[in-house]
């Protein structure tokens, strides 16, 4: 009598079979770990916000550009870049956020003028994962004005679309890497 080494296996069609249904499922998870490890942080956490896009821009069209603001619409505490810090600006990052409707915010870089100058502030939201077209952008802002364009040195040059509202300027990046969909926010106060 042989003993079956392959515990159970009848035949070589079913080792196969086993060995096949095995490298897939592999696969798969690999496939889930490196999508999602492309959205983590440095210790491997993302926010998640139960907001879209659209309801994200109204809420930062409700508070003013501060610190405490935004750390509060994005629900994190964000950190002091000093390296980057200058005698005019303060800048300030954060961890990945997910958004609803599969919509990820990759990396945020909010600049704060120092106390010593009368300048205002600004935000910039890096948008990855669900594409968002121009045309979907201007259903909601109609009064969308082209404020720059590529100069072809580069893909993360943007066709740059601009809405003015009461409380300021929002800015909609869309980039050469990926021409038809939203690549970055940017707000910039009135004040």
């Amino acid at each position: 009598m042989t003993t079956n080494m392959y515990h159970g296996v009848k035949n070589i069609a079913e080792l196969n079979e086993r060995v096949l249904k095995t490298l897939i499922l592999l696969l798969a998870l690999l496939a889930t770990a490196c999508q999602s490890s492309s959205y983590t942080s440095k210790d491997n956490t993302m926010i998640q916000l139960n907001l879209s896009v659209w309801q994200l821009i109204e809420d930062m069209q409700t508070a003013p550009l501060s610190l405490s603001g935004i750390e509060e619409i994005l629900n994190q505490t964000l950190v002091e870049q000093t390296q980057q810090s200058n005698n005019y600006f303060r800048f300030y990052s954060g961890q990945p956020v997910l958004l609803a409707g599969h919509s990820k915010i990759w990396k945020i870089d909010l600049r704060l003028p120092q106390p010593s100058h009368d300048a205002t502030g600004l935000l910039v939201l890096d948008i990855d994962g669900e594409c968002i077209t121009v045309e979907q952008v201007n259903k909601v802002f109609p009064n969308l004005n082209i404020t720059g364009m590529p100069r072809g040195d580069s893909l993360l040059e943007a066709t740059t679309f601009t809405d003015v509202t009461t409380w300021g300027k929002i800015s909609f990046g869309f980039q050469e890497k990926r021409p038809d969909c939203l690549g970055y926010l940017v707000f910039e106060p009135n004040h």
